[in-house]
């Protein structure tokens, strides 16, 4: 006969009842026919079934279920299978004994699976004797099927047996070779760890189920929760192990190595259903519990990790480590597998940015303080050499968080904006922080100011090349475009656009008003004014740009009047008119610290105490140069005044060493004509030389003489009687300060190097106790800006009642906020002042019964 269970067995159901039709048959004998089965089930589970009859088996099973033996056959088939249990449970646990040392807990593992296995196939054996019993008694009475029986008599008998002994012991040992497992060592149950957990799931905990419940197994109920608290306990141990190093990057390494290998670990053990609740329970403990910890650690923590790009930036670095970049990239990494947004990281990212943004100017100071440059060590925060230093430190600081987000944060854009926006914090510190006793030591800067100075001596730079070297340069469209994109990437940092505008339009006006006219690089200028002015429009809109664009204009025209001048002047070849590079300017467009009291100084203006006087070498040429402005009628409207406030004078002055071309300011160029010849033309009969005729002067009368305000006088005698290089005249006594009983005379041994001399002017600061002209300066920008953005909130007051026509206070003010945000943010302070300033000029009016609702007066 074929094999029992192959494709070749058929069993037949008899096709006639075994009972005689005629009912004279003797009674069916239950105890026989059951021992013929018992001994065949015998002979199954011990594996003996060459000799074994099936089809006569089958017909004894059908004869006993067909007279109503069911119940009896399947109870005694399920104290045989118990009985056997047991004993193979006994023997199981006697192996286990036998290796009383543990160290060859496999066997134990191999002889359960071997009895499982054996145990299935003797099952499959007696469920095809068993059939007609399945298919008839075990469906009418909702039973479980023989071989499901087998199953269930195993769990019960052999694993669970005894306060589930066997059970326990496997689930020991299986979680003790895991946990070997994950302490690096190489164990060889693998095979059988898989095979018993298999077991596991087919040991289902509900006796009935065929009902249409959730069927739990005894892996689930038994070994799972086990295995996950032994989980918890190793994790945590590891979490101590690894934090014990007090080393951020060495835990973030060692977490996510043995994350990455618990997770191909637990794929080759465990069911899917236990493995997102063992990921859970490694990412709460390894490190949702741990993460804070980690980042703030004092010594390796994220801190010290952002502060390695602070100091390369400050230190002129641009590259970040390899480390430094596998840190970020490893925090990351497992803040993200705890939560999508990374909002710890995000949070704990801004801060230290912030903090450590803070400190740039500090650190800056410090680093041009130890410079070489002797100069360099006088520096403060209002100079070219800290704005560029600080400016570029900040973009070179962005661009290497660019390189974070991009190699680290998997280009997470989110990460981009909380970088951007914690730089952009530092960027506009308040000076209100200063009020706080832990930043007493802090140092603020104004970025709307250095980002102008920044652009203003990029500008400077750019329009007067110095050396073939530097023309060069020059001629590099992408050196002159890097700087244009430098400062509106770094304008995009600035909260306060308006005060951009306001401190760019000063130095503009500063830029062309002292400059020395358009001869050499002058139409080089005006290129790079236009191209910045242009660029800044395309950022910040024209309309906010108009003053600025207007005074382009003035300089355009300003160069055009100059030139049909000197042709003019060329044309009447008058010797004594003095060449003049002229800057004329529209009062109304031009800084008002940069036109104020320009009536006085023109010398035109009557009934005033202590009026400019211009010197007789000027005058012809003034007159002249008016007489051509009145012309053609084209200037009738137009009145014009003479300010010697900006400019600078060319004298050429022989003295008895050598003859120099010296170039300074209008106002010391106006002192030194003082000492000047009796008559202008040095070919008269009565000339005298003036280092002959030795003249000197008092403070009291080159004031008297020149009308020159105090605070301009003293510095500007100090750049040419004191400082050491451009001492033209000799002061008496020689001392640091000037004052009113000084005396001074041209300095016959003057001497310089080279025959084209420079006299630069010294610093207010340097020459009185009073505010410094830059102080003075700033509060006349700032009072430009606070009164533009009167009229800024005013005219958006204005626009949204207009629209409106009523709104409410709450409203109006966050409506407000909202048009101007752009250019700067409005307080509510000023916002209600406005609003108050608006009703008084009958603009709107408040709600006669609601004092909160404003309403539009048309």
């Amino acid at each position: 006969m074929l094999p029992p269970g192959s494709r070749g067995t058929k069993i037949k159901p008899p096709r006639k009842s075994i009972v005689n039709s005629s009912g004279g048959g003797q009674p069916i004998d239950f105890n026989s026919s059951w021992d013929v089965l018992a001994g065949a089930i015998v002979q199954i589970q011990n594996k003996n079934v060459s000799n074994l009859s099936y089809e006569q088996l089958y017909r004894k099973a059908y004869t006993l279920v067909l007279h109503k033996f069911g119940t009896r056959l399947y109870d005694n088939v399920k104290e045989l299978i118990k009985s056997h249990l047991l004993t193979k449970r006994t023997e199981l646990l006697m192996v286990l004994a036998n290796n009383a040392d543990g160290t060859n807990r496999e066997r134990f593992l191999k002889s359960t699976l071997n009895e499982w296995n054996e145990h299935l196939q003797a099952m499959k054996f007696i469920s095809d004797v068993l059939m007609y019993l399945n298919r008839v008694y075990v469906r009418e009475q909702n039973k479980l099927l023989i071989y499901d029986l087998g199953i269930q008599l195993f769990k019960d008998n052999v694993i669970k047996y005894n306060n589930n002994e066997v059970g326990g012991k496997l689930t020991d040992i299986l979680i003790q070779e895991i946990t070997k497992n994950r302490g690096g060592e190489i164990i060889s149950t693998k095979m059988y760890i898989n095979k018993i957990i298999e077991m596991f799931e087919l040991l289902h905990e509900n006796n009935n189920i065929y009902e249409n419940t959730v069927v739990e197994n005894y892996y689930q109920k038994s070994f799972e929760p086990v295995f996950l608290s032994s989980s918890e306990t190793f994790f945590q141990s590891l979490v101590i192990q690894n934090l014990a190093f007090e080393d951020s990057f060495k835990y973030l390494i060692e977490t996510d190595q043995f994350l990455e290998d618990e997770i191909s670990r637990i794929n080759l053990y465990l069911p899917e259903t236990t493995i997102p609740k063992l990921v859970d329970l490694m990412d709460n403990i390894m490190i949702k519990n741990q993460l804070d910890v980690i980042i703030n650690l004092p010594n390796n923590g994220l801190q010290t990790w952002i502060r390695i790009i602070g100091d390369k930036v400050i230190s002129g670095l641009q590259t970040s480590t390899i480390d430094q970049l596998k840190y970020l990239k490893l925090l990351y990494k497992l803040n993200h597998r705890i939560d999508d947004n990374c909002e710890l990281l995000k949070v704990r990212l801004k801060n230290i940015i912030v903090n450590q943004g803070k400190e740039f100017p500090q650190l800056i100071k410090n680093v041009l303080a130890s410079s070489e440059n002797k100069e360099s060590k006088k520096q403060t925060t209002n100079t070219p050499a800290f704005a560029n230093r600080w400016i570029e430190s900040i973009l070179s600081y962005k661009a290497q968080f660019s390189v974070v987000v991009k190699e680290s944060f998997d280009h997470d854009f989110s990460m981009e904006q909380y970088i951007t926006t914690a730089i952009r914090d530092f960027v506009n510190l308040p000076s209100k922080i200063r009020q706080k006793p832990e930043n007493q030591n802090l140092l603020v800067v104004n970025p709307s100011e250095l980002l102008s100075i920044y652009m203003d001596y990029h500008i400077k730079q750019f329009s007067k090349p110095n050396s073939v070297k530097d023309k060069k340069q020059l001629d590099s469209i992408s050196t002159v475009d890097e700087f244009i994109n430098n400062s509106i990437q770094f304008l995009r940092f600035v909260n306060d656009k308006d005060a951009v505008e306001a401190f760019y339009k000063n130095h503009f006006a500063k830029r062309f008003l002292n400059s020395k006219g358009f001869n050499s690089n002058g139409h080089l200028r005006i290129d790079i004014e236009d191209l910045v002015i242009s660029k800044l429009s395309e950022e910040l809109g024209t309309t906010s740009l108009d003053s600025i664009i207007k005074m382009n204009m003035d300089i355009k025209s300003s160069k055009d009047i100059t030139s049909d001048w000197k042709k003019s002047v060329g044309e009447k070849k008058d010797k004594s008119i003095v060449d003049l590079d002229l800057k004329i300017c529209n009062v109304s467009y031009w800084p008002n610290s940069m036109t104020k009291d320009y009536k006085k100084l023109s010398g035109k203006e009557p009934d005033t105490e202590d009026k400019f006087i211009w010197p007789r070498y000027l005058k012809q040429t003034i007159s002249q140069f008016e007489q051509f402005w009145s012309e053609g009628k084209k200037n009738d409207n137009k009145s014009l005044y003479w300010s010697p406030k900006f400019g600078s004078i060319d004298l050429k002055i022989t003295y008895p060493s050598k003859t120099y071309e010296i170039n300074l300011s209008t106002y010391a160029g106006i002192i030194m004509l003082l000492f000047g010849p009796s008559t202008v033309n040095s070919m008269d009969a009565d000339y005298v030389s003036p280092f002959k005729d030795k003249r000197k002067l008092t403070y009291n009368e080159i004031k008297q003489l020149t009308g020159i305000p105090e605070a301009d006088l003293k510095r500007h005698l100090q750049s040419i009687a004191v400082a050491p290089r451009s001492r033209l005249l000799i002061k008496t006594p020689m001392t640091k300060d000037v004052n009113e009983t000084d005396v001074f005379e041209l300095n016959e041994k003057f001497k310089s190097p080279s025959v084209k001399v420079k006299v630069l002017t010294v610093s207010a600061s340097s020459t009185t106790k009073k505010k410094s002209s830059h102080e003075e300066e700033l509060e006349e920008v700032e009072s430009d800006i606070a009164e533009g953005r009167k009229h800024e909130v005013n005219a958006a007051i204005v626009r949204i009642l207009k629209s409106r026509q009523s709104i409410v206070h709450r409203d109006l003010i966050s409506e407000t906020i909202k048009q101007l945000q752009s250019r700067f943010i409005p307080s509510n302070i000023l916002i209600k002042r406005q609003l108050e300033d608006l009703i008084d000029k009958e603009y709107l009016k408040r709600d006669d019964e609601n004092r909160n609702l404003f309403h539009y007066i048309a």
